[in-house]
């Protein structure tokens, strides 16, 4: 575990605030949600076109549901059950992490953001695929610059992002498959 726990410390320092006060600008806008609503509203757009109402309705509280998962299973794991420091507040670290970003706490396993950011990339992948692969590329690949934000602003460690983004994945998925299961049973056979 000792291994790891280097390693992770390693790849932190590595990895954490090699640029300059543009590219802190830059992580800054990607790491932030509030910047991501143009995005969401463009998703939101291109599920009305594709959707019939009643599979929008079922599409967007999936959605919901995967938004609440994703951050409240995050805030067990930080809170509760892992309890890591940040990398900016680990005091073997004092002085070697640069923390260009706002935290939202004290501890930090494993990242929320990079679950979110993850879960709506897998979820969207599974709705979009066939009609539009291209953005559900450009989504794993927001997901990732997402995920490899909190590090390079020293809120999080690789192996929190890494985790978030594997949970991710699987809470994606997971509601991906309840919204297949919930389209199936409300609504009528249709083509899409």
């Amino acid at each position: 575990m000792e291994d790891l726990i280097q390693l992770d410390w390693d790849m932190m320092l590595f990895l954490n605030d090699w640029g300059n006060d543009t590219v802190d600008l830059i992580f800054n806008i990607i790491t932030y949600k509030f910047y991501a609503i143009p995005l969401y509203l463009y998703l939101l757009y291109i599920l009305y076109k594709k959707l019939p109402k009643r599979e929008l309705i079922i599409a967007l509280i999936t959605i919901a549901i995967l938004v609440a998962v994703s951050d409240q299973v995050a805030m067990l794991f930080k809170n509760t059950l892992v309890q890591r420091l940040r990398p900016f507040r680990e005091p073997a670290l004092d002085g070697l992490i640069s923390k260009v970003g706002k935290s939202g706490g004290t501890f930090g396993f494993y990242s929320g953001h990079a679950s979110n950011a993850m879960a709506l990339a897998v979820f969207m992948w599974q709705m979009l695929k066939k009609s539009h692969k291209t953005i559900g590329v450009l989504l794993f690949i927001w997901a990732v610059l997402v995920a490899y934000s909190r590090v390079y602003l020293g809120v999080h460690y690789p192996g929190d992002v890494l985790m978030g983004m594997f949970m991710g994945t699987v809470i994606g998925w997971l509601c991906y498959r309840l919204y297949a299961f919930a389209k199936a049973k409300y609504t009528p056979a249709s083509s899409s």
